[in-house]
């Protein structure tokens, strides 16, 4: 089965609409995500992921509420190094438990 999905990202980049925009931020998000993998190597730091970013609040997603313990405590040191080595202009971070979807159905 063939991928069609970079082939028409491609073709919705070159296209101006809030759909292009949509796509650059997504593709933002996923790049700044990869980029906090840099942050701390703590395993409880792989079960959060970067969901979005509104204004001055960092959205953190993560797959299980354990990980958000170390996370409260350690919050203004995340906040400090997304705005001085991911240059994000933040002083909120807003955080959820949203388990992974694909683990879930992949595990079993």
């Amino acid at each position: 089965m063939q991928n069609d999905a970079p082939p028409l990202l491609s073709r919705l980049r070159t296209q101006a609409s809030p759909l292009r925009d949509l796509i650059d931020h997504a593709e933002r998000i996923s790049a700044l995500d990869q980029a906090l993998r840099q942050w701390t190597p703590e395993p409880w730091f792989q079960a959060i992921r970067l969901a979005n970013i509104r204004g001055d609040t960092v959205v953190l997603f993560a797959s299980n509420a354990a990980a958000l313990v170390p996370l409260r405590y350690r919050q203004q040191a995340l906040l400090s190094y997304l705005r001085e080595h991911l240059r994000i202009p933040c002083t909120r971070l807003e955080t959820k438990v949203k388990p992974d979807v694909h683990k879930t159905f992949t595990a079993g």
